[in-house]
């Protein structure tokens, strides 16, 4: 567990650094759109074929120089050594207790199993049975996959940099509130790539992307109760995230006979019903603690920081 800082912040000297310790989070969100913008531009970026399971460069480069690296940076700007030393720890804070690990990794795929298989009958848990091996060569592979390049590095910012500082400021619930819109306004651009939108197409676009916060708001819910039950665990958040997206994919739709995209609503309805649980058990603390924070999530803020 961290500690409050018992020394002073370094100071920062240039005055780019001065600046983005001043405004860190308005800092970040410029990194994290200028990367995710830019890396949409080249058309090799972002082809399905270069990457196994379809995934395309420009979603990893997005989620690991234009979330994690801006983290750091902006940690670094603000607290030096010690402050990339403590998101460091927390990124790869494994020490937690078993049941944790089983909820990261299994929540949401069993919970949409069952759920499929309560709405369309029992030949997904068939096709589970008979097609079993794919686990093993597919869905674990993809499942490391993500947690090492796409999800895990994305988390390292959103929930290990400015979800977990917005929640000392604003509280848990509010905290993931604030979060939402900007981290949905990240996938803008390569939902735009995705459905083939141009800029005319602009306000169908966004449209498609409210649907998507609200899903996603009961996602930052989960991962920030994730977050703060296992002492600010990165990794068991980037573990959960990826979980979820493993159980979107087609390749573990195989399990769940139904048409295309259903798997989705399935795997954000089972993460929708928890957040719910969550809120309701934990009378919306989600098992917060204000006097057992991180050393950079309490730092004191900054005159003027945004």
């Amino acid at each position: 567990m961290s500690t409050h800082p018992t020394t002073p912040q370094p100071v920062p000297h240039s005055a780019l650094r001065r600046l983005v310790a001043r405004h860190p989070v308005a800092a970040f969100l410029v990194m994290v759109y200028a990367v995710n913008i830019a890396v949409e531009l080249p058309p090799v970026l972002t082809r399905p074929d270069i990457l196994p399971f379809a995934l395309r460069p420009d979603a990893l480069l997005g989620h690991i120089f234009g979330s994690a690296v801006p983290a750091f940076l902006v940690i670094a700007a603000m607290h030096g050594r010690a402050g990339v030393r403590d998101l460091t720890r927390r990124c790869l804070r494994w020490r937690v207790r078993p049941q944790w690990y089983l909820f990261a990794l299994l929540g949401v795929p069993i919970g949409a199993l069952l759920c499929a298989s309560a709405i369309f009958g029992l030949a997904g848990l068939h096709a589970l049975v008979a097609q079993w091996p794919l686990l093993v060569t597919v869905v674990v592979p993809q499942l490391l996959l993500f947690i090492v390049f796409s999800n895990g590095p994305e988390e390292i910012g959103w929930m290990g940099f400015l979800q977990a500082r917005l929640q000392e400021r604003h509280g848990p619930l509010k905290a993931s509130l604030i979060v939402t819109l900007p981290f949905a306004l990240y996938h803008l651009p390569g939902l735009m790539v995705d459905g083939g939108f141009g800029l005319a197409q602009l306000p169908l676009a966004l449209g498609e992307l409210g649907i998507l916060a609200i899903l996603q708001l009961f996602g930052r819910v989960v991962m920030m109760w994730l977050y703060n039950t296992t002492n600010h665990s990165v990794l068991l958040v980037g573990m959960f995230h990826s979980a979820f997206d493993v159980t979107t994919q087609p390749e573990f739709g195989a399990f769940i006979p139904a048409p295309a995209g259903t798997g989705t609503l399935i795997a954000s309805g089972v993460v929708a019903v928890a957040a719910v649980l969550i809120v309701v058990f934990t009378r919306g603390r989600l098992a917060y603690k204000p006097n057992h924070v991180s050393q950079i999530a309490d730092a004191p803020l900054a005159r003027g920081e945004t």
